[in-house]
């Protein structure tokens, strides 16, 4: 029973607010029509009993069918008019029963129902509506009380059963109004306590996303902020080796990651090398010199082989993941390659001890900062290689400035000139300057503890030339500040002109150069006589370098054994024994197939080269390979016994041009003696056959044969012989060398 009575209440449209009138007005209804046909059998059994006038019948069954199509209107979501209905309905039966029993309680609350029903079912506009007519209504109806036109009351009876049955129902209502208001209200409070309580999820739920998002933006700006320092490094460092290593610490901090490194590339390309990592572990790596091959079954090794980032969120899952003992931990991991255009200079490395730590936003900061640390190991290299290489350059143009300076002072120029108080140039040396010393080793002005002398330094490019060394009279005056920069000026102005002498000396030994090899290419196109053109290159080189002993010798390759074929020490022509490898000098050229320069220490240096025996080695040594081609032949060797220093490798230089020269020379000597043998046997044998083609008969034939044979080749005795011998009387033809008369 209560199911049905609850599927009759239950409102039948999807809209929330039509739905909750729906409820509403069903219970009114079913509120009003039980009571009202209870009401009408009652009033039916009183008016056949003639105590009650019909018109208590039609207020209580008349009514059912306007509260059935009330019922059937809000089924079908037509809920004001419904609501109408039901207020008019209720508002007739009071206002015929005021018109029935007068003015009274039954009426009072009946349209104090009325009104409440059109407040709550329709709206304030209906509220008012039936206010007004309730009021009218009640004042009619006391009007026409007051004419005696409307009874007083029926009979005290009838008016107790009225009052009650009308206090009864109207009361009901209030009640059924009441319980839905308190109902409402508990309902409201209950979608607020449970708007409250998703409020406070939703609040817990954004205050974590906030949160989250907070911790996100601030890992998001420490890799900003990463990535930027890391920038501000490249472009400010020009170690590669330090940017690396400050590089890996700057993302472990700001990462907060379990490990980072950086591999480089070897020179091979097959191995990346650990260059830089973090932490005691990093160091014991680094300590190990750790590597891994480039394609090896590692993270490494794959991302050298194909060029891309790889990242492992689980380690234990990857198929390319390296177990390294020293880093147990490790659960995830990202590896990115370091490019510079399509060229890998390395990859770096980061891990850490949390699966699903890193997410493509990491990957692709990573990313970011392999770009600017692969620029600014590319520009740190570059700028080193720079470095290194303009100190090359400066060393050797120092090393430039020695030798020609040295050059000049063996060619005769005095160490020192020194000038007398009046200007005159006297003879003597730096002897008595105690400052000179100090001022060429220490490259600075060097002033005595009394004041009365100074050194300054001359220089040319960095490198200390000479001194210029002064001295006040013993008088006890010293040096004045005036007169110090004056020498120093003057040492500067020294300093110019030497270096622009210089110039014009590198010039001119250029020049004198060319010629040399002039002279020399001429004398190898002329054919010259090999003693001859050796002759010619000794005296062009010591021209040019200053007098200087020259060897040349001829490596036989079969026997390894070097020859000796020019030798000229002391302005006198030697000759040697040809010598097995390696035991002279000489043979380190042979062997090396580079040109050799030794300045000092020539006896020792050899030795350790290994040269076994080296006997009145020289003071200065130089020599140069003769190659034809990538064959070797020999070599060239100019020395010194009596100066250290002797040469510079522009001698190397100069030496080295004139030796492939000779070696030309010498090969075309050796295909022209090729040549002429070659014709000779050509005519020799065109001489015999001639005159073996003029023989009458078969002896006559053999003895020319073998005549010619000896005369042509100079032999002391010849023979020829037909088959063997097995007749005493077959002698063989025979020739002996008789003479010039006969040439056999």
């Amino acid at each position: 029973m209560i199911e049905n009575i609850k599927a009759w209440l239950k409102p039948t449209s999807p809209d929330p607010d039509i739905a909750h009138r729906q409820y509403i007005l069903n219970i009114v209804l079913l509120g009003l029509a039980a009571p009202s046909f209870v009401f009408g059998i009652v009033m039916t059994v009183l008016w056949i009993a003639g105590i009650t006038p019909i018109a208590g019948v039609i207020a209580g069954l008349g009514v059912q069918p306007f509260y059935i199509l009330a019922y059937w209107l809000s089924g079908k979501g037509r809920v004001t008019a419904a609501a109408y209905i039901l207020t008019m309905v209720v508002f007739l039966v009071m206002t015929g029963a005021s018109f029935q029993v007068g003015v009274g309680h039954i009426t009072t609350i009946g349209l104090a129902m009325v009104v409440t029903i059109a407040g709550i079912l329709i709206d304030i506009r209906a509220a008012i509506l039936f206010v007004i007519l309730s009021v009218v209504t009640y004042v009619l109806t006391g009007v026409a009380q007051a004419s005696g036109l409307v009874p007083t009351a029926l009979l005290p009876e009838a008016a107790v059963a009225a009052d009650a049955v009308g206090l009864g129902l109207g009361l009901t209502i209030i009640v059924i109004f009441n319980w839905l208001s308190n109902r409402e209200m508990a309902d409201a409070l209950a979608r607020g306590r449970d708007l409250a309580g998703k409020f406070d999820v939703q609040t817990q739920n954004l205050e974590k996303q906030v949160e989250d998002r907070t911790m996100t933006l601030e890992r998001q700006a420490a890799q900003i902020r990463a990535t930027a320092e890391i920038a501000k490094l490249a472009s400010e460092t020009s170690d590669p080796h330090a940017l690396m290593s400050r590089a890996v610490e700057i993302i472990r901090e700001h990462f907060g990651v379990y490990h980072a490194s950086i591999f480089t590339m070897d020179n091979s390309g097959v191995w990346a090398q650990l260059t830089a990592s973090t932490g005691i572990v990093g160091r014991r790596m680094l300590a190990r010199r750790h590597r891994l091959a480039v394609g090896s079954a590692s993270i490494i090794g794959w991302v050298t082989a194909s060029l891309k980032p790889r990242l492992a969120q689980d380690v234990e899952e990857d198929p390319f993941f390296f177990r390294n003992p020293l880093l147990p931990d490790t659960r995830c991991e990202i590896a990115v390659p370091l490019l510079v255009g399509d060229e890998l200079l390395g990859v770096l490395d980061v891990q850490s001890t949390e699966p699903q730590a890193f997410s493509m936003t990491e990957v692709r900061t990573m990313e970011a900062i392999a770009s600017e640390l692969a620029v600014g190991i590319e520009r740190a290299r570059v700028e080193r290689d720079m470095r290194l290489q303009l100190e090359r350059i400066e060393r050797a143009y120092r090393g430039q400035v020695r030798d020609v300076w040295g050059r000049l002072i063996r060619a005769g120029i005095p160490a020192a000139f020194r000038l007398s108080p009046a200007g005159e140039l006297i003879s003597g040396s730096e002897e008595g300057f105690s400052s000179i010393e100090p001022a060429l080793r220490e490259a600075r002005t060097i002033i005595t503890s009394d004041g009365s002398e100074v050194s300054v330094p001359i220089q040319v490019r960095g490198e200390v030339l000479a001194a210029i060394a002064a001295r006040k009279p013993v008088d006890g005056s010293v040096w004045a500040d005036e007169d110090i920069a004056l020498i120093e000026a003057v040492a500067g102005q020294a300093a110019l002109a030497l270096e622009s002498a210089w110039q014009r000396s590198e010039e001119r030994r250029r020049v004198a150069e060319l010629e040399v090899i002039n002279r020399v290419s001429q004398a190898v196109s002329q054919m010259l006589n090999l003693d001859q053109l050796y002759r010619i290159v000794h005296s062009q080189i010591n021209q040019l370098i200053g007098k200087a002993d020259m060897i040349i010798t001829l490596y036989d390759k079969e026997n390894e054994e070097i020859s000796f074929p020019y030798i000229s020490v002391g302005g006198e022509l030697k000759e040697f024994q040809p010598s097995k490898l390696g035991h002279e000098i000489n043979s380190l050229i042979i062997i090396s197939q580079r040109p050799l320069l030794l300045v000092e220490d020539v006896k020792q240096r050899a030795t350790e080269l290994g040269v076994e025996k080296v006997d009145d080695a020289p003071k200065s040594w130089l020599g140069v390979p003769m190659m034809i081609g990538e064959e070797i032949i020999g070599g060239v060797a100019i020395q010194d016994q009596e100066l250290e220093h002797r040469f510079t490798e522009d001698d190397t230089e100069l030496l080295t041009t004139i030796a492939s020269q000779i070696a030309v020379a010498i090969q075309n000597t050796s295909l022209v003696e090729q040549i002429k043998r070659s014709a000779r046997r050509e005519r020799l044998i065109h001489e015999i056959t001639r005159e073996v083609r003029r023989s009458p008969d078969i002896g006559t034939i053999l003895e020319t044969t073998v005549r010619e044979i000896g005369r042509s080749l100079h032999a002391a005795k010849a023979t020829v012989r037909l088959g063997e011998k097995t007749r005493g009387d077959q002698q063989p033809a025979d020739s002996e060398n008789k003479g010039d008369q006969d040439g056999g």
